[in-house]
């Protein structure tokens, strides 16, 4: 993969040599010490915009945000970051028996303003390590692709997430980033999926994941993206990463070599985002697309390949109530499709619909209640290769999940949930279950 790995390295070094030309608006900025709750993402750090409070999710802020010496080193320029998530989940059913499972998650990281560090205005580099413990129910428990638990999976195994720095131009119109990070940081988001506990929702939708190359935090890699974002809502971005079968394995956490190569992954996204100030009913529509070059089994055919994979993403959140105007509080309703390649992947569709209700109670305006139904319809020409091989032929996945997010304090939040599983892997042989699941949320 030499092509490849030079393809690469020229994006990499795309980003400091832009970053050597004036800025058109010099005004350094530091990025607060803060998260949103509902964000998968590694790095925890908000842009400054978003200060009086985010719309779409409850902004938390850090139990050790008065540590002397911490603040004085965001005064210097280097804003610290961590976050622990613990998630206990307890099936009542499951093919491979019932039981308690725990896993957790620990990210440590770093946002540096290049502004105040060497000069360069506008430049922020992000540096996050993660460690990721225990084995998650739908593994050992259930045999279901859809993790009941999100903050599980891509070894259990200290692992480097992320290494980037990102430039913005023309009042923070224009950004582009490169270095070492998962591309699912900037596409396929979408406000609300986070505030559920399973993977299916929270993260990214499973469709391109089990059906091509994208990655997801925490696994990094190398990879550059551009940027347009219009002030009326409207934004563009395209990217290039290295797709890479190798670094998301466990014993694999600090691979930055090509080891591994299979080709580049090519998303483009457009999308729209509105919604300001508590008055307004934010919303966010977007359209994601993807060219990968690697070259992948057919499904139902597995000694034949296939050079090249394409696949889409659609999503929509809207706020539709409010109880009162200049309130964040209120009902908003989420859906996700996506397709992916028929001929190798995995799961070619799959849909995500769902609701948040946030401040039922006009005295806890950050608590939020929430529904989703989440399904994976498993590639029929498997099915057909299975049923003409005496196995039993997979169909479709489901999972409905029912949850209450209560922001205990402004840095733990607690979000009990229960879920039910139909046909997990997609097997009618395999029982449903029920599925109790807590989440735990500490911003250190």
């Amino acid at each position: 993969m030499k092509r490849t790995s030079l393809i690469l390295a020229a994006l990499a070094a795309s980003v400091p040599a832009l970053a050597s030309a004036q800025p058109v608006n010099a005004t350094a900025q530091t990025p607060p010490a803060a998260s949103d709750a509902g964000d998968d993402g590694a790095a925890m750090a908000q842009p400054a915009a978003a200060a009086s409070g985010p719309l779409d999710s409850v902004k938390q802020e850090p139990l050790l945000r008065n540590w002397a010496l911490r603040r004085k080193l965001a005064a210097d320029g280097v804003t610290l970051n961590g976050r622990w998530v613990v998630e206990p989940a307890v099936n009542t059913r499951g093919y491979k028996g019932s039981g308690l499972n725990v896993v957790s998650s620990i990210n440590i990281g770093a946002d540096l303003d290049m502004g105040k560090l060497i000069g360069v205005d506008h430049g922020t580099v992000r540096i996050v390590v993660t460690d990721r413990l225990g084995d998650a129910t739908n593994s050992r428990r259930t045999g279901a692709y859809i993790q009941n638990q999100a903050f599980t999976g891509q070894g259990k195994n200290v692992r480097f997430n992320e290494l980037s720095w990102e430039q913005t131009f023309a009042d923070d119109r224009l950004a582009v980033k490169a270095g070492f990070y998962p591309m699912g940081n900037d596409f396929g988001k979408l406000p609300y999926t986070c505030n559920f506990t399973n993977n299916g929702n929270c993260g990214h939708p499973l469709g391109p994941v089990y059906s091509s190359g994208w990655r997801d935090d925490p696994t990094g890699q190398w990879g550059a993206r551009i940027k347009w974002s219009d002030p009326s809502g409207w934004y563009v971005q395209a990217a290039a990463f290295d797709v890479n079968t190798l670094r998301n394995q466990a014993g694999h956490g600090f691979d930055f070599d090509f080891d591994g190569e299979r080709g580049m992954f090519f998303p483009v996204e457009v999308g729209y985002v509105h919604g300001k100030t508590p008055s307004d009913y934010a919303g966010t529509y977007k359209v994601t697309g993807y060219y990968e070059t690697s070259r992948a089994a057919l499904q139902g055919a597995p000694d034949q390949t296939k050079k090249g994979r394409t696949g889409a993403i659609f999503q929509a959140a809207q706020q539709i109530w409010k109880p009162q105007e200049s309130t964040v509080r209120g009902i908003s309703l989420f859906g996700v499709y996506t397709i992916a390649d028929k001929d190798t992947g995995l799961i070619p569709a799959y849909y995500e619909a769902g609701s948040s209700w946030r401040g039922i109670l006009a005295s806890r305006p950050d608590d939020i209640l929430s529904l989703s139904w989440t399904k994976a319809r498993i590639n029929s020409r498997l099915a057909r290769y299975q049923a003409a091989n005496g196995d039993e032929p997979q169909t479709s996945e489901e999972l409905w999940e029912l949850n209450y997010g209560v922001q205990v304090a402004p840095w733990l939040l607690v979000r009990p949930a229960v879920q039910y599983v139909i046909r997990p892997g997609g097997y009618e042989s395999r029982p449903d279950a029920v599925v109790f699941v807590g989440h735990l949320q500490v911003i250190l």
